[in-house]
């Protein structure tokens, strides 16, 4: 029997023979092999460099994507570009779903966009607003909607609002709030207006508020009193706590306190403010200890009292919540926890 060699087999012993011939190669000088290692380190350095400006551009374009949406503090797309009309309110801070709209405007705007009169302001289910009117701070809570007037005026179409006085030196037109239901203006204040379809609900934490109904009937309201005005007409009074519940809703977005290097008593004056609370000052030498501790950091995006568990565990205080009304501060005891 007859066997044929493989022809692939045949071409790979002419190669191995060829090889035999020529022996061993000679090793490279040094002189090559430092050009072709610096040959390769170059190719790899520009390997990763490519790799790493990738990584970059991608990393750039998640953080304006994750900007854009944490800022939540959003853009916010307007109607039809034309040339500006003057501002009569500026939007500070949104969060969740929110919608801005001018009459004559498109551009996108962002916090620190003056708004023209007519401007409609529209919160979602989640959607919060602060902004500024004259001398007045105005937050817009969720499901409300909200449009901008001329000299300090805003007119509520639905949901609620709360109201605080910011710079009680500016010389400005005291704000004025429009309803269905009537017109509410204030000297220097903190207050809420809540509307729903058949009332209308003015609360005072502080301050002096007149409310002015459809009929022409004047309500003069200071803090801790609330009034109810009804789609029959009739009018209801009744008292208010300064702190609790139904203003909680406006802590959600709160204007930024800056803390780094000023002393305790600012911050916990200032929480006091927000939540309606009483501060009291325990034992005797606490007021000038609180004086003269000295706070670092920042508190931006909390909420009061997030602020004030974070604040509060980076000193030698203790705090207590529980007396209905009261912050209470105090010395902690030799005995207590202490920093």
């Amino acid at each position: 029997m007859t066997s044929e060699r493989d022809p692939r087999a045949e071409g790979q012993d002419r190669i191995a023979q060829v090889i035999a011939q020529a022996g061993p190669r000679p090793a490279p000088t040094a002189e090559i092999e430092q050009r072709v290692r610096a040959a390769v380190e170059q190719a790899w350095q520009q390997s990763n460099e490519q790799r790493r400006v990738r990584r970059s551009a991608r990393w750039v374009a998640m953080a304006a994507g994750l900007a854009a949406l944490t800022a939540g503090l959003l853009w916010v797309g307007l109607r039809h570009a034309a040339a500006p009309e003057p501002a009569d309110a500026t939007l500070v801070a949104a969060r969740g779903d929110v919608t801005v709209r001018a009459r004559h405007d498109q551009r996108l705007i962002a916090a620190g966009t003056r708004l023209p009169r007519g401007t409609l302001v529209q919160t979602a289910k989640n959607g919060f607003v602060l902004m500024s009117v004259a001398a007045d701070s105005i937050r817009v809570g969720p499901n409300s909607r909200l449009q901008v007037g001329a000299g300090g005026r805003v007119r509520l179409l639905a949901g609620r609002i709360y109201v605080e006085t910011i710079d009680s030196a500016r010389s400005a037109p005291p704000l004025s709030v429009r309803t269905p239901f009537g017109q509410v203006s204030h000297l220097g204040t903190q207050f809420q207006v809540v509307l729903e379809p058949d009332a209308m609900a003015v609360s005072v934490r502080s301050g002096h508020v007149r409310v002015r109904d459809f009929s022409g009937q004047v309500q003069h309201l200071v803090a801790g009193q609330e009034v109810q005005v009804l789609s029959g007409g009739s009018v209801r009074r009744l008292a208010v706590s300064p702190y609790g519940p139904q203003w909680a809703w406006a802590d959600a977005l709160v204007p930024d306190l800056p803390i780094d290097g000023r002393p305790l008593s600012a911050f916990l004056n200032w929480y006091a403010h927000e939540t309606g609370l009483k501060l009291v000052i325990m034992g005797r030498g606490t007021a000038d200890a609180v004086r003269h501790t000295r706070l670092s950091g920042s508190i931006a995006g909390l909420s009061p009292n997030q602020a004030l568990v974070a604040v509060m565990a980076t000193t030698r205080f203790e705090y207590d919540t529980n007396v209905p009304g009261e912050l209470r501060i105090r010395m902690p005891n030799p005995t207590g926890r202490g920093s």
